[in-house]
């Protein structure tokens, strides 16, 4: 019932404002890019103003969205808005210095999957069981009687990357549903996945083999990570490359990837195949995002945080293998 309430709020509130400011979170990829372009473009169709302006520059993987080039990364001084849309975005912070522009808005909408959704909207629209934020706009899109051609490509994007082509456990049949129903505007799979996959050259093959090459276990091999010292930030991001690969390997519940972003800083992804819970383990370090990935950045250094996330990670892998054990034989 409430999430019908919250749906009721967020069309009334776009129906009854004229201008519109759409963000995501940072280190944007296809669900963050796929959800605010198909919200421009429902908007659009509703003859609302609206803008897309994100913390960061969009990567040129996700050129083939439609008006991706009419992102913006800052605002005029004197530029205002009825309402804030944040999509695919846990908390206001995560906005990077798009949180700035948001105080200038009367109203808050908050759109999201993230089960570490802090509810910072005015209007919260969270379903932490949807595979992603396009699935929820898919929804929008029905109560306003609304699609088209690009609108389908936004949001079959975002789908497609946030379900890991539709093989992470966030799928089921209502994911598989609405993909149907987008292909039928001509969404082409193959073309999606060629622009989204095809990117890397020989040098990016050269450093994931070397990190496959290093990885480590814990003793019951359900946990599997590896430590990366020089991590390069590029126009693509390899690590859902290198997790895909990870994935492989039979019988491995967790899996970890520590980068060093700097003198002080590591970056922590996680990923499971939906057993356990590394939301969980991502929010002891002071992270967040779903069941299946999460991530956080500690201040340590490589070794020291591994030291620590592993020895939680563990304790508490072993302890929720435990727990489903006993209500087994229960």
């Amino acid at each position: 019932m409430r999430t019908k309430r919250e749906i009721k709020k967020v069309i009334e509130t776009i129906r009854h404002n004229k201008s519109f400011l759409i963000t995501a979170h940072m280190n944007l990829e296809g669900d963050a890019l796929g959800s605010v372009l198909a919200m421009y473009l429902l908007l659009k169709k509703l003859r609302k103003k609206a803008v897309v302006c994100n913390n960061d520059p969009t990567p040129q993987i996700y050129s083939f969205l439609p008006h991706s080039r009419k992102i913006r990364n800052s605002l005029e001084d004197d530029e205002r808005f009825d309402v804030g849309i944040v999509l695919d975005c846990s908390d206001s912070s995560r906005a990077g210095h798009v949180k700035h522009y948001l105080s200038r808005v009367k109203s808050i909408i908050n759109i999201d999957h993230h089960v570490s959704n802090t509810f910072f909207g005015d209007v919260n629209w969270v379903e932490p069981h949807k595979s992603s934020a396009c699935e929820i706009l898919y929804k929008l899109c029905e109560k306003f009687r609304i699609m088209d051609k690009n609108i389908a490509l936004c949001l079959y994007t975002g789908i497609f990357t946030d379900t890991g082509n539709f093989t992470y456990a966030n799928t089921d049949k209502h994911t598989h549903k609405i993909a149907a129903h987008l292909m039928r505007y001509h969404i082409h799979p193959n073309k999606v996945y060629e622009a989204l996959h095809s990117f890397c050259v020989e040098n990016d093959l050269k450093f994931i083999g070397r990190i496959i090459s290093s990885l480590k276990f814990d003793e019951k091999r359900k946990i599997c990570w590896a430590k990366i010292t020089k991590w390069r930030e590029k126009e693509y991001d390899l690590t859902e490359v290198i997790f895909s690969i990870m994935r492989l390997l039979k019988g491995v519940e967790v899996f970890i990837l520590f980068k060093k972003a700097d003198a002080k800083k590591v970056r922590i992804n996680f990923r499971s195949r939906g057993r356990v819970d590394v939301n969980r383990i991502a929010q002891f370090f002071g992270g967040g995002g779903h069941k299946s990935a999460s991530g956080t950045t500690v201040e340590d250094s490589l070794n020291g945080a591994e030291r620590k996330v592993i020895a939680f990670a563990k304790r508490y892998t072993n302890g929720y293998r435990s727990s489903r054990k006993k209500n087994k034989k229960r």
